[in-house]
């Protein structure tokens, strides 16, 4: 049984209400950017058009590109795979937003890296900030075997990265 996290995003219930981005910065205190953003993705061409809405945070992933190209080695992961930063130890050089394939580093105020740290200070028995507060129940936070059953109920599938197959701790509608 895999006890590392992730999260399930089903597109087909988001709303973009914004509600996930507003949840994450007030739970980690924080203004522009959020560590969590809704993506909009048109596909199509004219006059038939679709819009999808994805809520990205940082995928935690299994071989995270970001920990590799930290040269200050301030970026780590945990057992339970949720990827975090020291901002002690950040540099600012940015390196990990260049090799994020999701964009999900971003940097405040004093120019160190910050991202989702899935509300590591939240108790295991709690949803997650973003989770919690979705009207239509569009993000699931949960162990990777939780998210397995949650994505084959749905018909999801498991985000994986376009560079060199690494699985993202995400989920996602086919």
């Amino acid at each position: 049984m895999s006890t590392r996290r992730g999260f399930f995003v089903d597109i087909e219930r988001c709303i973009k209400c914004h509600a996930c981005e507003i949840a994450c910065r007030i739970w980690n205190g924080i203004n522009v950017p959020s560590y969590r953003t809704i993506m909009e993705i048109e596909n199509g061409t004219y006059p038939f058009v679709e819009r999808t809405n994805v809520s990205m945070a940082c995928m935690h992933c299994e071989e995270p590109y970001c920990i590799a190209a930290c040269p200050a080695k301030a970026i780590y992961k945990r057992e339970d795979g949720v990827v975090l930063v020291d901002k002690d130890k950040c540099l600012g050089c940015r390196l990990c937003s260049w090799v994020c394939p999701f964009g999900a580093p971003k940097f405040g105020p004093d120019l160190k890296m910050q991202k989702c740290t899935f509300c590591n200070d939240r108790p295991d028995s709690m949803p997650r900030a973003c989770e919690e507060v979705c009207p239509t129940n569009a993000i699931i936070c949960g162990t990777i075997d939780q998210l397995e059953k949650v994505a084959k109920e749905r018909k999801g599938r498991r985000l994986v990265s376009l560079l060199r197959g690494k699985k993202a701790a995400l989920y996602v509608l086919s």
